[in-house]
């Protein structure tokens, strides 16, 4: 990143997180959601998972991680940001690393919730922490649906907000579902401005997010039930040794009630879910 570029990004992020992030904060923000690194972790997985080649859709882009990252991977990958700074800095940093590329085409400025491409055109969409800046979720997420092939795939991760767990963006421990008045207030208290958190925190839970998609085509992957049958997948030694044995016993299922457990308790600090469009014959 050039000298100007990076000191733009970080008098646009002081000024934005003002009185909620500080430098650390900020330095963290740059390290995870706007260099490549997690980004390029993130599209390995895509990779590995079969998307290599196939058209993608990250929804709410921000700076264009997600995206050049994909594309580096050989992902035919798109963005769409509604905020105007974060569309013109990945546009600006699109010819940098991929100079054959045309920015205006790779990052398009608009909402999710009223998004300009045409119904069932990509292979995957991506609500990558996303969901909790989004007043209507159930719209974002048909609107993500509805832009699928059948047989495409949403990949959608959020904070949940029914959880006690730090605040995703003021990094403060937040107690499940806090009443929006009284947070600000103890935001307040513990000197923070609530400003971001009135105007652009959206409350959203796990059983939320489920509900809203079992309205919709999709069938929801349960993550870790594919490995049951195949333990031989698990990294972890020892986890791999007790589904091995249950195997053995019989009691496979056993293995699966967990994995469900896991996957569905509304307590869980993170959202995380894969849901596949269904093919309609």
């Amino acid at each position: 990143m050039s000298t100007n570029r990076a000191e733009r990004l970080r008098r646009h992020l002081e000024e934005q997180y003002r009185g909620i992030f500080d430098t650390a904060l900020i330095q963290r923000h740059i390290d995870e959601y706007i260099d490549t690194r997690n980004a390029g972790e993130f599209a390995a997985f895509l990779v590995e998972r079969g998307h290599g080649g196939q058209r993608m859709l990250d929804i709410g882009s921000g700076y264009g991680a997600n995206v050049l990252a994909a594309r580096n991977a050989g992902i035919d990958a798109r963005g769409l940001e509604l905020a105007p700074f974060e569309v013109a800095f990945a546009r600006d940093r699109l010819p940098v690393e991929r100079p054959g590329d045309v920015p205006e085409e790779v990052y398009v400025q608009g909402s999710g919730l009223e998004p300009p491409f045409e119904s069932e055109s990509f292979d995957v969409v991506t609500l990558m922490n996303v969901i909790e800046h989004v007043p209507d979720s159930a719209r974002l997420l048909s609107e993500a649906v509805g832009l699928l092939k059948p047989g495409g795939i949403l990949y959608a991760v959020c904070p949940n907000y029914a959880a006690f767990r730090l605040e995703a963006h003021y990094q403060v421990p937040w107690p499940p579902l806090l009443p929006r008045l009284l947070a600000s207030f103890y935001l307040r208290v513990l000197g923070r401005n609530p400003l971001f958190f009135e105007r652009d925190i959206h409350y959203c839970t796990n059983w939320g997010v489920l509900s809203a998609l079992s309205v919709l085509p999709v069938r929801v992957e349960i993550s870790g039930m594919e490995k049951i049958d195949e333990p031989a997948a698990i990294g972890h030694r020892g986890i791999r040794f007790v589904v091995a044995t249950l195997h053995r016993l019989k009691m496979a299922w056993f293995c699966r009630f967990v994995v469900a457990v896991r996957f569905f308790n509304p307590f869980k600090p993170t959202i995380n879910i894969a849901a596949k469009k269904m093919v309609v014959s």
